[in-house]
């Protein structure tokens, strides 16, 4: 999930894996097992071998955080958790994947995102997929509404300039696993705000979310999400800094409010 603790953003989408199997277990497709999953790897493939035709253009960053408690969109999400993550960037197209490993649960997440950047706008799609959902465990190739796991988003954002750095984002679940009423999808939305500052020698952040509508946020509209978060990088050694980051988080719909801390590496 997006969340701003604990998490390196990395906005992409519109992969082909998502796409195809999204249409294989349509229908559209009559495929067999084996060869749908043998037609996702092989998508995938290609679009990493994209990445790496021209190395010279690519930025490629590995990381991970240790957080205190996973909160994501103003929501409790797991205890202490161990969150790694892996982008590419290619002349503004961008693929990244990040993951939460919860040491307290079984609970696993894997989020899969492809994007693209370009003057201040941001375009992404991003699957999350969790392995297990109010005690229920899902395979990771089950993609039919009813047994998947996989939510599917797509995220339109906005930044202004480094002189007034305010970040817009809308973000909508359109496939997998979203909230439903009267059988009908929701199109779960969320919509955030959030303004990056210098405050002392600490790095700031300050968001508002949002959603406009009823789904898995809230049951109609409502502020689901105010947060203040803070980084800093503690000298350990001449050559070595350990960057930590706190934040707290507020939500008015649930009525719940969280102090949150970590580590990155």
């Amino acid at each position: 999930m997006l969340c701003i603790y604990g998490k390196k953003i990395y906005y992409l989408d519109i992969c082909r894996h998502y796409v195809i199997s999204m249409f294989l277990d349509a229908g559209n497709l009559n495929l067999e097992k084996m060869k749908r999953q043998k037609v996702i790897v092989w998508v995938i493939l290609s679009w990493v071998g994209v990445f790496f035709s021209e190395a010279k253009s690519q930025s490629i960053t590995v990381g991970a955080d240790c957080v205190s408690s996973y909160i994501w969109r103003g929501s409790y999400c797991g205890s202490v958790s161990i969150q790694p993550s892996l982008g590419i960037e290619y002349k503004g197209l961008t693929f990244g994947a990040w993951g939460s490993t919860d040491l307290t649960s079984p609970d696993l997440e894997l989020d899969l995102a492809l994007g693209y950047v370009f003057k201040g706008f941001e375009v992404a799609i991003t699957d999350y997929y969790f392995n297990e959902i109010d005690g229920v465990e899902y395979n990771y190739f089950k993609y039919r509404n009813g047994k998947t796991s996989h939510t599917f988003e797509a995220t339109l954002g906005y930044t202004f300039n480094e002189k007034f750095p305010l970040s817009l984002s809308w973000n909508t679940y359109f496939a997998g696993a979203d909230a439903s009423y009267d059988k009908k999808r929701t199109y779960s939305t969320y919509v955030q705000l959030s303004y990056p500052f210098r405050l002392w020698s600490i790095d700031m952040t300050a968001g508002v979310g949002i959603t406009p509508w009823r789904g898995i946020y809230a049951d109609k509209f409502n502020v689901v999400d105010i947060s203040m978060r803070g980084e800093k990088s503690i000298p350990i050694t001449q050559s070595f800094s350990l960057p930590l980051f706190a934040g707290i988080v507020f939500n008015p719909t649930t009525d719940k409010a969280y102090l949150i801390a970590g580590v990155s590496f």
